[in-house]
């Protein structure tokens, strides 16, 4: 029976190593994953530290909002009471300051009162006075500063001839003679009458000569 030969081993060349290991250059591989890593991990570390920081700037301003709010509440009834006073006032002080600027005009309004007071007659009975400072227009651009006197009431009577006469009286009194011009515009009578009552409510209006 034929036995089958063994395969001889392989054998490598064989050669001398004449590599001195020393001298040759560092051809080690540089390994660079792990500058990824962390850099990976900076930025990790940096968004938590600016989720932290933004967390704690969020309380901080809740904190200061609550605080506030808590403040306006407590001063919520202090502040009531002063808008409070403050409208009390504005509203009392109204005829304080109609009554300034009334007794402020240039035509002394003491001696207009006396004046009409003289002048009306019994079935006369005033409703309300006004004394203004109006700004008339005398045209070619020129304007004026002056006075008006409104005079509002009831004449108590079948004809309103009487509230002509009154008129007449008041032009012709210490506080208006010459302050008035001859222009029938200047003075001005607007009446109507009430049957029921029998009388004439009426509306006289007197604007006199701007001052020079």
């Amino acid at each position: 029976m034929l036995t089958r030969k063994k395969k001889p081993d392989v054998v490598l060349n064989w050669h001398p190593n004449f590599r001195d290991v020393p001298s040759l250059p560092d051809i080690k591989q540089v390994r660079t994953g792990f500058l990824i890593n962390f850099v990976a991990i900076i930025l990790a570390l940096l968004a938590l530290a600016w989720t932290l920081y933004a967390e704690v700037e969020i309380h901080k301003v809740n904190h200061d909002i609550a605080a506030l709010n808590a403040q306006i509440e407590s001063n919520a009834s202090t502040n009531k009471k002063a808008l409070a006073a403050t409208k009390a006032f504005v509203t009392a002080s109204k005829p304080m300051q109609y009554a300034a600027k009334f007794f402020a005009q240039k035509l002394p309004p003491l001696e207009l009162l006396s004046s009409l007071v003289d002048a009306r007659p019994d079935n006369i009975v005033f409703d309300a006075i006004a004394l203004d400072t109006v700004v008339l227009d005398l045209g070619a651009g020129k304007k004026a500063i002056t006075q008006r006197v409104s005079i509002d009431g009831v004449l108590t009577s079948e004809s309103e001839l009487g509230l002509q006469e009154f008129v007449d009286k008041v032009l012709a009194s210490p506080a208006l003679k010459g302050r008035m011009s001859d222009s029938v515009k200047d003075r001005k009578i607007e009446s109507h009458r009430d049957p029921a009552a029998g009388a004439f409510k009426f509306t006289v209006t007197l604007t006199l000569k701007p001052t020079s």
